[in-house]
């Protein structure tokens, strides 16, 4: 099954993809994405994709994400057509911003749907108990609206807090969404975020990671 997942919010529908490949064998997930050096997800990263749609599951099932499927060029949309088609037991999510970045033949497979972010109860709870919060969520509001790096840096102590990180993340996504950036700055940011909430994932540098929304920022 294919599920085209059109959103506003890069950062909680990763979020939220990532809880969903909770659910399956880690060994049959796979993160499809372009590379660092490119610009778009070419036809070699699809190819890479369709190797992996060919082995056997560990288990019953497999999943592939596609980060920013919109960056798929039209050679590696073409490619990966047949793939998808007769794929079984397999399921791709290809999330988006833009829609009419995807082939219609792509849109014609996949089940659209348009994900919704929600402030959910855990963040609700997360708030009411850490003190941090009025703090954390100015400090995202002027991190987004400094004009310049040393009065976004004083931001960055209290979002870069262990503790604080979630909240951290929630505050800049919403700040974001309401700043007056042009587009491929904005997309530029929600990079960022998105590549922190993975590497805090991976127990990352807090500091080292906020380091490099600094650089997307400015």
């Amino acid at each position: 099954m294919n599920y085209l997942i059109v959103t506003t919010d890069p950062i909680s529908a990763e979020h939220d993809a990532l809880e969903y490949a909770k659910s399956y064998n880690s060994s049959d997930v796979f993160w499809v994405k372009k590379s660092p050096d490119k610009k778009e997800i070419t036809v070699d990263v699809i190819n890479d994709m369709i190797n992996q749609f060919n082995l056997s599951a560990v288990s019953d099932k497999k999943l592939f994400i596609v980060f920013q499927a919109e960056l798929m060029n039209t050679n590696a949309q073409n490619k990966l057509l047949k793939t998808i088609e007769e794929a079984s037991n397999t399921t791709v999510l290809f999330l988006c911003q833009n829609l009419e970045r995807i082939l219609p033949t792509i849109r014609s497979r996949c089940i659209i749907q348009y994900h919704q972010s929600t402030e959910n109860q855990t963040l609700k709870q997360l708030a009411a108990n850490n003190p941090d919060y009025p703090a954390i969520k100015q400090a995202a509001q002027q991190f987004m609206t400094a004009s310049s790096i040393d009065t976004a840096m004083t931001c960055l102590p209290i979002l870069s807090k262990p503790e604080n990180l979630t909240l951290a993340l929630n505050e800049l996504s919403r700040a974001l969404s309401a700043a007056n950036f042009e587009p491929t700055k904005k997309l530029s940011i929600y990079q960022a975020l998105a590549k922190i909430s993975r590497n805090i994932d991976a127990n990352c540098n807090a500091t080292n990671a906020f380091d490099l929304l600094l650089l997307a920022r400015f």
